[in-house]
């Protein structure tokens, strides 16, 4: 066992202002993770499957190259390396990464830096170097290091005296531990994406110096997620470009079968969100039965461009009307340990955790309830159920819980539970993000569970042509009813709970034809001539039947929109509607 005090002579790379420049992530990478849909359950069959559904579905040609193994791929027991679970890999890691490169995929893995991972798989911890040569060996192409179980910067480990915090010296020897990897994988000769999952926001400071992109903050599982993931990204704009990716997580789907999604229109103002950041594009949804509005969603080229876009300089907010969100202050020590404060930023302090709830304190946890919500970080004095159960004040904040760390120094993913609830965000955003060809893309987001409209003066959006100037607008997802442009503002209205618009702004010509545009429409809605998608309770509906949509009668779908393409008709439609929008170029929904 090697003492984490020495491991930082035993990586004497580590520079502190040396970035990761190998050319591997010029771009955010595209590609798809099995952790929201099998979860533990790896199976190589419905793997191989998966694989072959993203090649046929067009999603490979369109950029989607990574296919990522999770947590549970590995048996429960380690030899000199990491093995496959035999079971869930009859065949062997090694034979199913070839059969990924063999259809051209890149083949993704995972491992963790604490003593176990998540799921309480072996990890590479204390065999970085063993395991590094194993994948090299397996031809790995992309490493995806989790956080779990670290007795230095992670949850309380009972066996383990001083875990349950990650104090500036804990975040130290998480860099090392980090660092250990990544220069175990250079020395392999084989170029592999290494990808962190520290769920911290000041990775942001350190990551580029260790990895080609880092998580920043807590899992996205609902759209509570997706919102608090927006106000740690407005945040790391400086430490977000070429060299390296801020990571909010994977983009939820809404197709059925997934063990976390969103509602359709929630997903797509995800996938709109994340495209404009420009953020890591890596799909979680269920493949499989991936419907047809996730199949729009996720192989519209415009966003996958603007995604993709040379210009990497990051997207700013320009527009919320969202509650304040704690001020990330971070810098490096000397000794390359990451370093965090918390501004309040005028936010009230999050009070205690009351189980699924929060409150200002321990007696208000009850208030109106009684003794029986007196849990969490609180405990009731003397025994349940004996005296006044409305007299709040037995209810009194727990030995362990005043011990809490800071939330500096708080070894759990980083997020504010009190500040994503849905009374908190109850509030709309408008990003910008300029582009190579003089463009401007812009994607305005409804949080709020009330449809709204925004009034944007074009001013804030700092056009390079001025706001005096009138501005064609693109819209990337061919809504139905256009923004207007008045006396220099954007009036956006924004559906409930997602509602949004993603749009490219240019300088309006003064010929009365505007030139081609180069580069390609294939939104399969454009292609296939479809409306905007009527949304009724989150799932799709139509006017009639798809049958009026979709090429005269092909693939119908119920009237109540309950029903669903098949996955056969996806494989026979969308690879089809690529060829021949392929050799099409024609200039987007234009919006006048």
């Amino acid at each position: 066992m090697i003492d984490l005090v020495d491991l930082a002579h035993t990586s004497p790379r580590f520079t502190l202002a040396q970035a990761l420049d190998d050319a591997l992530v010029k771009a955010p990478p595209m590609g798809y993770n099995s952790w929201n849909h099998f979860g533990c359950t790896l199976n190589q069959e419905e793997l191989s499957k998966t694989a072959a559904s993203l090649k046929d579905l067009g999603f490979l040609e369109l950029g989607y190259r990574y296919f990522v193994l999770d947590d549970c791929w590995m048996a429960k027991t380690r030899g000199v390396t990491l093995e496959a679970d035999s079971n869930a890999f009859p065949s062997g890691i090694k034979d199913f990464g070839q059969k990924l490169h063999e259809m051209n995929f890149l083949f993704g893995i995972y491992t963790c830096r604490g003593v176990s991972t998540c799921e309480g798989r072996p990890s590479s911890r204390d065999h970085e170097e063993a395991d590094a040569k194993a994948f090299a060996e397996w031809e790995v192409d992309f490493v995806k290091n989790d956080a779990c179980w670290d007795p230095d910067c992670g949850p309380e480990q009972p066996t383990v005296p001083g875990s349950g915090i990650c104090d500036i010296e804990g975040r130290r020897k998480a860099v090392l531990r980090y660092q250990r990897m990544k220069d175990a994988m250079n020395r392999t000769g084989r170029p592999m994406v290494h990808s962190l999952a520290g769920w911290q926001p000041w990775f942001a400071v350190v990551g580029s110096q260790l990895a080609h992109m880092w998580r920043v903050g807590a899992d996205v599982k609902d759209w509570d997620g997706v919102y608090e993931a927006t106000r740690i990204m407005e945040q790391l704009r400086e430490y977000h470009g070429a060299q390296g990716w801020n990571d909010p997580d994977m983009l939820l789907g809404s197709s059925r079968g997934a063990t976390l999604k969103l509602t359709p229109l929630q997903s797509r103002a995800q996938f709109s969100l994340w495209a404009l950041m420009p953020a890591p594009l890596m799909l979680g949804a269920n493949v499989l039965e991936l419907s047809p509005y996730d199949a729009l969603t996720y192989s519209n080229l415009e966003a996958i461009e603007i995604n993709q876009d040379p210009l990497v300089t990051p997207a700013e907010v320009v527009y919320h009307n969202c509650p304040p969100y704690p001020r990330f202050v971070m810098g490096q020590r000397a000794d390359g340990a990451p370093e965090f404060e918390l501004h309040t930023n005028g936010v009230q302090d999050p009070g205690v955790v009351c189980g699924a709830h929060t409150a200002p304190n321990c007696p208000a946890c009850c208030q109106g309830h009684g003794e029986g919500w007196c849990h969490g970080e609180c405990e009731w004095l003397g025994e349940r159920g004996n005296g006044n159960p409305d007299d709040d004040q037995n209810c009194v904040l727990s030995e362990k819980a005043k011990k809490k760390p800071a939330a500096e120094n708080n070894p759990n993913p980083w997020q504010r539970k009190d500040l994503k609830e849905s009374s908190m965000h109850q509030c709309q955003q408008v990003w910008v993000r300029r582009l190579t060809n003089g463009q401007v893309a812009l994607v305005a987001v409804n949080f709020a569970s009330k449809a709204a409209t925004v009034d944007l003066p074009l001013s804030q959006l700092r056009l390079p042509w001025g706001d005096e100037t009138p501005s064609i607008l693109w819209d990337v997802w061919h809504v139905a009813k256009a923004p207007e442009q008045v006396h220099g503002h954007l009036k956006l209205a924004l559906e409930a709970d997602g509602g949004h618009y993603m749009l490219k702004l240019e300088q309006k010509s003064t010929q009365e034809d505007l030139p081609a545009k180069d580069f390609k429409e294939v939104s399969l809605r454009a292609s296939l001539q479809m409306p905007s998608d009527p949304l009724v309770n989150g799932s799709v509906q139509g006017t009639g039947t798809m049958t009026e949509f979709v090429m005269g009668g092909f693939l119908p779908i119920t009237n109540d929109g309950t029903g669903a393409w098949s996955i056969f008709a996806l494989l026979l439609l969308v690879p089809a509607v690529l060829w021949f929008c392929r050799g099409q170029s024609k200039s987007p929904h234009r919006l006048d």
